[in-house]
């Protein structure tokens, strides 16, 4: 399963449970308070991640809801960050292809059946609830398959450029992502391209 298919999966989970009241409750004599859904966000995105050549496409994905929204560079993208966890955060992803790092025993070449090579993520923005501030979560892994993707957690910051409108800027670190060879993904890698250890996959 990609990072991008994983995510979608577990938010859903997520929501479906706040939405059925999974956990806790009220007493035997008083009700259950009701608790609403807070309203979501929006903030403006301004992407300023390069996506490695030949790679194309957009290089940033963020998760709202069920729903993937790519972040093109160039003018501001406007996302819903919705309250997920307690506080307003919101996962996204680095595209292209890159390969894990094997860190132990099980951890490759497809642990729980992750794709490999994969986008990077174990990423997310958090802000404010008045977006007053803004800042990077790093090995954000609340979900199913990323703690298993390449980590882009180094590799990106962001920084509040606005509250009103709230406006983020994404942007790289000096320690750039590798892409694998070619951009070759899970399907195209073959011969040399494939690092010791590594055995494409595709879900």
């Amino acid at each position: 399963m990609s990072l991008r298919a994983s995510l979608a999966t577990i938010v859903a989970g997520f929501a479906a449970c706040v939405a059925a009241g999974c956990g806790g409750g009220g007493s035997d004599d008083a009700p259950a308070p009701t608790v609403g859904t807070p309203a979501p966000i929006a903030m403006m995105v301004v992407n300023q991640m390069p996506i490695p050549a030949p790679c194309m496409g957009p290089s940033l994905t963020f998760f709202q809801g069920t729903t993937p929204v790519d972040v093109p560079a160039g003018p501001p993208t406007t996302v819903q960050v919705a309250q997920l966890f307690g506080v307003y955060q919101i996962g996204f992803q680095v595209n292209g292809w890159y390969w894990r790092t094997c860190s132990g025993p099980g951890d490759c070449p497809n642990p729980s059946n992750c794709q490999n090579p994969d986008n990077a993520g174990q990423v997310a923005v958090e802000i404010a609830p008045d977006c007053s501030t803004a800042k990077l979560v790093q090995n954000f892994s609340a979900f199913t398959c990323d703690t298993m993707v390449p980590n882009a957690s180094d590799a990106v910051t962001v920084t509040l450029q606005s509250s009103n409108p709230c406006t983020v800027v994404v942007a790289p670190t000096s320690t750039m992502l590798t892409p694998t060879d070619q951009c070759c993904s899970c399907s195209s890698c073959t011969g040399s391209q494939i690092p010791a250890g590594q055995t494409p996959h595709c879900q």
